[in-house]
Parts: structure tokens; C-alpha cells; sequence
């Protein structure tokens, strides 16, 4: 049976990615945002599948579906806010969003993931891991075992990260970045691109570097 969706949002770099990884059951998806126009300036780039008939609603639409289910078209920055709107305007429940990993991606055994999961292609998870609620992972991605990754994780491209970490809510590890075993990174704490980290870092900061060194607070 062909199922129906909602994607929240409309991040033009996450909507191309995220179309290509539907799974085949779902060949029709409405779109709605909750960001202006102004606000999104990804708008001025192409997203549309043949895959899938996506079509553009106003809010209201949710009220004329019944059940849906739910993707966060937003893989960035932008992903708490429209996540958190939806929920709490609409009330929808964990387990409405669906989990999205490509096939290329490896999950290991044990792994254990709350809702809201993306997962780029070319990335391994190791056994063990714990993974909160909207989590983002980009392609070719590695975690190492026993990792634990808070709500809202954003960790991008070519990260490596080994076993036994614990990254903090809210938290983006940019591009390329190394973590080294046993470490424990902050909430609402950035780790920049390139960057190694060998030490525990703090709540609430800017760190990068190699090794990676707090630069700064990271102001809202």
C-alpha cells in the first residue's frame, strides 16, 4: 500500500538528499514550512523528485491528514525549530516520525535510536551506540562503539569519531573532524571543521583546532 508524508520544512539542500532516500513505499509527500521565505536562503536551489509527487500545503493540510507520517526536511541548523514547532502546535507524537538511513550506511547490532533519525549514505554506526531524538548524520560518517549522541547531534561529512564518546544536546561537529576514545563534548557546543579533539569540551562553546581548543562562547 502507497503511504502518504509530511515533510516539515523546506531546506532545499535537505529536501534534494532527503527524496532520493524515501523509501519506495512513500510516492507522495506534502511539503509545508513553518520558516519564511526571506528566512531560507536555500530556496534559490532545485529539490523536486520524479520519484515522488511532493506537494506544497499550508498548515491547515495537517488537519485533512489522517495519522501521517513525518520527516524534518531540514538536515541543518534549522532542524530544532521546525521540529519543535510542529510538535508542539500539532501534537505529534514521537513515533510519527519515521527513521531515514540509507541502505549504503552500516548499523551495527545494539544500536538503539530515538525518533527523527537521519543517516547519510557511506556511514557506519558500531555496536552499541545510543542516539537521541532528530539526530543528523552526514554522509560518511564513522562512530565508534558505545557513543552516545544527544537530541539534535548534527555531526557533518567525514567525521570520525571513536568509541566510547558522549556528545551533548544540541551539539554540531563540522566537517572532517576527529574525536579521539572517551570523550565528552558539551550541549549547544560547536567543534569546527578539521578539527581533533583530545580532550573533554565544555557546554555552550566554540572549540576547534588540533588539538581543539575553546575559542569562545557559543552566543545564541
Amino acid at each position: 500500500m502507497t503511504e502518504r508524508l509530511f515533510l516539515l520544512g523546506k531546506s532545499t539542500f535537505a529536501l534534494s538528499i532527503i527524496l532520493d532516500m524515501l523509501p519506495d513505499a512513500y510516492t507522495e509527500a506534502g511539503l509545508i514550512s513553518n520558516i519564511p521565505d526571506e528566512e531560507n536562503s536555500s530556496l534559490a536551489f532545485p529539490y523536486m523528485s520524479p520519484a515522488v509527487r511532493l506537494t506544497e500545503y499550508s498548515e491547515d493540510a495537517l488537519t485533512d491528514w489522517q495519522t501521517p507520517d513525518f520527516i524534518i526536511a531540514s538536515i541543518g541548523k534549522s532542524r530544532r525549530r521546525i521540529a519543535e514547532y510542529f510538535m508542539a502546535k500539532y501534537n505529534i507524537p514521537d513515533e510519527r516520525f519515521i527513521p531515514l538511513i540509507h541502505p549504503s550506511s552500516v548499523t551495527a547490532n545494539g544500536f538503539v535510536y530515538g525518533a527523527g533519525l537521519h543517516i547519510s549514505p557511506l556511514s557506519v554506526i558500531a555496536p552499541y551506540c545510543t542516539f537521541g531524538r532528530f539526530v543528523v548524520i552526514n554522509r560518511q560518517v564513522s562512530i565508534g562503539h558505545h557513543t552516545v549522541l544527544h537530541d539534535y547531534v548534527s555531526i557533518n561529512p567525514g567525521v570520525t569519531i571513536s568509541g566510547i564518546c558522549d556528545i551533548g544536546d544540541n551539539t554540531t561537529i563540522g566537517a572532517g573532524a576527529t574525536i579521539l576514545d572517551k570523550i565528552k563534548i558539551g550541549a549547544n557546543t560547536i567543534i569546527g571543521a578539521g578539527s581533533v579533539v583530545t580532550r573533554d569540551i565544555p557546554d555552550g562553546v566554540v572549540a576547534y583546532g588540533s588539538p581543539a581548543k575553546v575559542i569562545r562562547d557559543n552566543n545564541p
